[in-house]
């Protein structure tokens, strides 16, 4: 296979192994004093599989992957079908074990497994290339390498813990692939033994990686075609792998494929029609899906804006119909045409084109719904496939016609070290990703719900609270969005709900807290914070409004949630003594004393009622009592009027 005539490459080979190194490595050291973000509290801090060390791995082995955290009852899921991707958890647990939740080592095992997984690809297009290419493989692979190591849509994976998942996924896959292309030099068992075991590994660390059970094949008909009988008994690992994986998988949780939710959280492709939620129809689906396919793309090569949340309703619907959904079907239907078209001529371009469209079908949501439009996550098999392509095209085509390829080159690889480097930053901590995103993923109801939650938490631990308002009232205005978004957000409700009455606006509270009720009838957890909130509300009825009656009525409905709320039945109290109803005012005060005797308020207001009801011996002793235990309180409640 000629390359125009070009021969010359500027960088001794035997540099490349530390280039790539260096550069896998330098990209993301700012995120070794990152803390654990997003996902890692399901995977890692909060699950309790993961929490238990060695202990854990047992449970881990036996369970879903996400059992370990969704077993505390406290913790909801709407997730359907059942995830088994036990091998990061083991790795997570054995960190735990011997280094606690300790972030910087967490990510600093990201990094270098990334270093690791550039290392292997490096090695492994050497080796596939090099059937086709001998006099260039190693060039190609190099440029491969180093654009996939600074690929900024890649950030997410690295500078999230929770992706060793795709990284392993990756990892393990190439290492098969290594495996059997040993196979080709020098045929030995161990090399399908050791092929079969990574692809077992790959796909514990994330199902998805089964996709290179035919990338793989495809790989090996494309570049050594006369070796048809090896690469028949290559499938052979392979098969066996899967069907290894198939049946620990349907041992553990079941049979169970992913299904479509009804949750509209978990579903994307759901839209509110008054209050009603209803499926969009096939033409915004579709339309919807293939946008999304565009935008992978797009991406790829213009990194901005990245943002880790694409749920719902982060992405318009479009039509199957629009322009963006016609663009991505022509220009992929293209891409499968040049990749049959290749298959002879230019098998790169047809093994990078296949691996870009096969691995991401998994997460396209052509299938069944994954919970999100899409996830830069899911690109990251994918990519493989782009930068390759682009490597081939940069070095055998435009390199040997354009003088200026090698600084072109150059910039690329420097415009994406610094995006990457940048994009990183925003993953620092759960707020700093959050508060970035927002710009770019405004409508979404899980991040607004995720930012506000994140807020109102800060704003709870902090110990001056009164100069930090700011981080309340920003609280609410996000978890109110999220609840306009999809009003039935009941996780959201509740938070709201809590952040109104911590801003003392307990008439709102009380709204929030009804509607959570009238969704959630059955659970009980919301009891406390609305029988408080009712009683507050009915304080602000009675001193600020003056409303008599209503407060009267909401602290009524307070004392049933708990009638021992001696402060409630106090101002109850109150409320009816200024209504004229001073014997239910009697009544409710004594209740109020005989729960707290040492109420000095209570002691004085119950002074005023029996002055009004003309008892002057019981209202002195009730002052008196008042007296004794806090003066202050009983001379201020004395200057109020007698009626």
């Amino acid at each position: 296979m000629q390359f125009n005539g070009f021969n010359k490459w500027p960088i001794p080979s035997k540099w490349n192994i530390y280039i790539i190194l260096i550069l896998s490595f330098g990209i993301y050291a700012n995120t070794l004093f990152h803390d654990f973000v997003l996902d890692d509290i399901v995977v890692f801090t909060e699950n309790s599989y993961v929490q238990n060390g060695v202990r854990g791995i047992p449970d881990i082995v036996s369970h879903d992957t996400y059992a370990g955290y969704f077993k505390d009852p406290g913790k909801k899921t709407n997730l359907t079908g059942g995830r088994y991707r036990p091998l990061t958890l083991c790795f997570f647990a054995f960190q735990h074990q011997l280094f606690g939740n300790n972030a910087f080592i967490a990510h600093l095992f990201n990094i270098l497994f990334f270093c690791i997984l550039n290392l292997v690809i490096y090695q492994v297009l050497v080796r596939l290339l090099s059937f086709k290419y001998p006099d260039h493989s190693k060039t190609v692979a190099f440029l491969t390498t180093i654009l996939f190591a600074v690929l900024p849509i890649h950030t997410e994976v690295v500078a999230n813990v929770k992706g060793l998942d795709e990284i392993w996924a990756l990892l393990f896959s190439m290492l098969a692939l290594l495996f059997l292309l040993r196979n080709f030099t020098a045929t030995h068992l161990s090399n399908y033994v050791l092929a079969g075991l990574s692809f077992v590994l790959a796909m514990l660390s994330k199902e998805s990686s089964f996709v290179f059970a035919i990338l793989i094949p495809i790989g090996l008909l494309l570049f050594i075609a006369d070796q048809r009988k090896l690469i028949g008994y290559s499938m052979i690992p392979l098969v066996l792998s899967g069907i290894l994986m198939l049946v620990c998988r349907i041992a553990v949780i079941g049979s169970g494929m992913i299904s479509t939710s009804n949750n509209f959280l978990e579903n994307p492709f759901l839209k509110f029609r008054g209050d009603r939620l209803l499926e969009m129809n096939p033409a915004e689906k579709y339309g919807t899906i293939f946008y999304t396919f565009l935008k992978y793309i797009l991406l790829q090569i213009f990194p901005f804006p990245l943002t880790h949340d694409y749920a719902p309703k982060s992405i318009d619907t479009y039509s199957l119909f629009s322009l963006f959904p016609i663009l991505a079907v022509l220009l992929y239907g293209a891409l499968i045409f040049l990749a049959f078209k290749f298959l002879k001529s230019r098998p790169i371009y047809s093994w990078s084109i296949f691996v870009f469209i096969i691995a991401l079908l998994p997460t396209s949501n052509l299938f069944f719904s994954i919970g999100a439009y899409m996830g830069e996550r899911y690109a990251f098999i994918s990519s493989l496939g782009f930068c390759l392509a682009l490597s081939y095209w940069l070095y055998s085509y435009l390199m040997p016609k354009f003088k200026y390829t090698l600084p072109l080159l150059l910039l690329i690889i420097l415009a994406f070290s610094i995006r990457s480097i940048s994009r990183n930053t925003a993953w620092k901590d759960n707020l700093t990703l959050f508060s970035t995103d927002y710009d770019y993923s405004m409508n979404s109801a899980k991040l607004n719900s995720s930012l506000g939650y994140t807020l109102l938490e800060k704003y709870r631990n902090l110990d001056d609270k009164d100069n930090n308002k700011y981080l309340l009232t920003q609280a609410i205005f996000h978890l109110k969005k999220a609840t306009e978004i999809y009003p039935k957000y009941t996780d959201c409700l509740y938070l709201l709900g809590n952040a109104y009455f911590l801003n003392k606006e307990f008439k709102n509270s009380v709204i929030i807290y009804d509607k959570y009720i009238e969704l959630n009838p059955n659970d009980n957890s919301l009891l406390k914070n609305y029988q408080k909130a009712l009683r507050e509300y009915g304080r602000v009825l009675f001193f600020e409004d003056n409303n008599n009656l209503q407060a009267s009525n909401v602290l009524l409905r307070s004392l049933k949630l708990n009638p021992n709320d001696d402060k409630a039945w106090e101002i109850l109290g109150s409320a009816q003594a200024e209504m004229g109803y001073l014997g239910k005012s009697l009544e409710s005060l004594l209740k109020a004393i005989e729960i707290n005797p040492q109420s000095a308020s209570t002691w004085a207001n119950l002074y005023i009622t029996y002055t009004r009801l003309g008892d002057k011996e019981k209202a002195q002793q009730a002052i008196n009592e008042g007296m004794k235990i806090d003066p202050d309180v009983v001379k201020k409640l004395m200057s109020v009027k007698v009626k």
